[in-house]
């Protein structure tokens, strides 16, 4: 078996872990399901499974719940105490307690239930009502190459809040993974959460055991954390699948708008709320022979590919009129379904192209040119400006907020920049949004402000953010990140990494990757690698790789641009690249996470 089709087999292992779980009531069951759990839950298995596995009715969690007779139910939210307080209070306002049911009222939690979830049901003697069920599905493979675990808040939690709850859960992922496709034998940590990963999944190989596996099907693993390359995912993209994500939003693999559902409207000052199509379509190349062939292009390039294969349509209606009786009947057996697919296909496309010029076109051109100074290290003060200016003008705060991250990392502001820029957001956008600071501290984007104090090790007490300007720019032209010709960058065929920012930098992993895969000299790796933090190489005479394929698992969510600039990699080095996260991300949702 091929490694994509045991990528596409893990939700059949996710599946018989679900029906374990299902299988405690033999009787008929209804499940209730938080609304941001369907779209991963539908990676995992479809109505059809859950009808065949006992499950009658299926309900969306809502404020109130319908009622459930003598019926066991089963409730699944993800890890978060809001929800579970909801879920219990639902459930306690159904009960007797005089005659409280046994086995009827069962939570299962997506990935694990926390110990103090079991501390509130004693609290309310429902400990013996209520069973706890903790539910951690395998990877799912949302296309080719990419495999998410679809968690919510990790980023959050570990960057922001510093908590180490969920850690085990990334580290139990990858040890499952490895029962899958092997071990691989050549192995990078970069970060304090990758190392702490790679710790952990030995405790777990020393106490519950190894793969049997001999040889890997991956030849080797990079984990790597997000706060190691913030602009990657900063940075405006220019390619299509990446577009999509920053105007539409993608949820596992799903872009889906519906007209009815319109936005919120903020108070317009400059930008009115402008309107997106409707689409709704997979971001899965197997399925959608359309999306495969643009999903990496530059987006200049998608509008004239999608216009070529529109007029390839108005021919073939064309030719269909003229054909004889026999061939009107071969083109409805063979052609006429497969047809109207792909103009579904080209449709939702085009809708959502139109989307992205219409929301993005305003300041597109401008934005790239301040990224690309901002990249360059030329004219701090105007970058600063326009990042001030944004504040007057922007509806969205994520947008500002970006901009001002995007800074920080690369040209260090000064602490009254910080303190000036700060004070406006905040008497923009409210004081709700004075706790972030605090957020942009933890995550590494300012330091934390200076204290007179009386202690003479002051240093010590403060914490400087991960790259500083001098430290950024060392490290990118240490890996080569930032092409010195940008406008050489040929956009349509492109032959460097840096096409997905329309030629201006090259996300980490892609060059971090290409130096494994051309086998450089491991002293080398060793060297550049050093400069950018906490590093540990393991090399159990696996390097150079045997398999040329490597596993990429970023902690704290991945982009379609880089995914995209692996892509390129594959192509151009012949080799088998597959990407591994908590979730797919963009930049706005990093800023949500900061704002949240």
């Amino acid at each position: 078996m091929d490694l994509n089709r045991k990528l596409s087999s893990l939700q059949e292992i996710s599946k018989a872990q679900l029906s374990k779980i299902l299988s405690i009531v033999t009787a008929t069951k209804y499940v209730v399901l938080e609304p941001s759990i369907i779209r991963p839950l539908e990676r995992v298995c479809g109505v059809k499974w859950l009808k065949s596995n006992g499950v009658e009715k299926i309900f969306k969690l809502e404020p109130t719940c319908p009622s459930f007779e003598n019926s066991s139910v089963f409730y699944m939210i993800f890890s978060n105490l809001a929800k579970f307080r909801q879920v219990v209070d639902q459930i306690h306002s159904q009960i007797s307690q005089d005659n409280p049911p046994k086995n009827k009222y069962h939570i299962i939690v997506v990935p694990r239930y926390l110990n103090y979830f079991q501390d509130e049901l004693e609290e309310l003697g429902l400990y013996s009502v209520i069973k706890l069920h903790s539910f951690q599905w395998f990877p799912l493979h949302l296309d080719t190459g990419i495999l998410s675990l679809e968690l919510p808040n990790i980023y959050k939690s570990l960057f922001l809040q510093l908590d180490y709850t969920f850690l085990p859960l990334l580290s139990r992922a990858l040890w499952n993974l490895f029962f899958v496709i092997g071990k691989p034998r050549f192995i990078v940590a970069l970060g304090e959460y990758s190392n702490k990963i790679l710790s952990q999944v030995d405790i777990l190989i020393e106490d519950k055991g190894d793969c049997d596996k001999l040889d890997s099907d991956i030849g080797g693993i990079v984990l790597i954390d997000r706060n190691f390359d913030y602009p990657s995912a900063l940075l405006t993209p220019g390619t299509y699948a990446a577009l999509l994500n920053e105007v539409y939003g993608v949820t596992c693999g799903i872009c889906e708008y519906k007209e009815e559902s319109v936005d919120e409207k903020k108070e317009d000052r400059l930008h009115p709320v402008i309107k997106k199509q409707p689409v709704n379509f997979m971001l899965d190349s197997n399925q959608d022979l359309v999306y495969a062939d643009i999903k990496n292009r530059y987006f200049t390039e998608v509008t004239s590919v999608l216009s070529t294969l529109t007029k390839q349509l108005k021919t073939e209606k064309v030719q269909s009129k003229e054909m004889a009786l026999d061939e009107i009947k071969s083109y409805v057996q063979n052609k006429l379904q497969a047809t109207k697919s792909r103009k579904k296909c080209i449709t939702n496309h085009l809708l959502a192209a139109e989307t992205i010029i219409n929301v993005l076109g305003s300041r597109y051109e401008t934005q790239q040119e301040v990224e690309s100074d901002i990249i360059k290290n030329t004219n701090k003060s105007t970058n600063f400006s326009y990042a001030e200016e944004g504040l007057c003008v922007e509806d969205d705060a994520c947008v500002t907020l970006r901009l001002f991250c995007l800074l920080c990392v690369t040209q260090k502001l000064s602490e009254s920049e910080v303190k000036s820029f700060w004070r406006k957001f905040v008497h923009q956008f409210g004081f709700s949004c004075s706790f972030a600071h605090r957020y942009l501290i933890n995550a590494g984007f300012i330091p934390e402000p200076i204290v007179a104090s009386s202690s003479l090790n002051l240093q010590s007490k403060i914490r400087l953010p991960k790259f500083i300007s001098n430290e950024f720019y060392s490290n990118a032209n240490r890996f080569k990140q930032i092409p010195p010709n940008p406008e050489k960058i040929n956009l349509k065929f492109p032959t460097c990494a840096s096409y997905v920012f329309g030629g201006i930098y090259i996300p980490l992993i892609t060059q971090i990757a290409s130096m494994i895969l051309n086998a450089t000299p491991i002293d080398e790796i060793k060297s550049k690698l050093g400069g950018l933090g906490l590093m540990t190489i393991r090399n159990d005479m696996g390097f150079p790789l045997q398999r040329r394929s490597l596993l990429i698992f970023m902690v704290g969510g991945v982009t379609y641009a880089e995914i995209a600039a692996c892509n390129l990699l594959e192509t151009l080095t012949g080799a088998k690249i597959v990407i591994l996260s908590d979730k797919i991300i963009n930049g706005n949702n990093l800023m949500k996470e900061i704002l949240s």
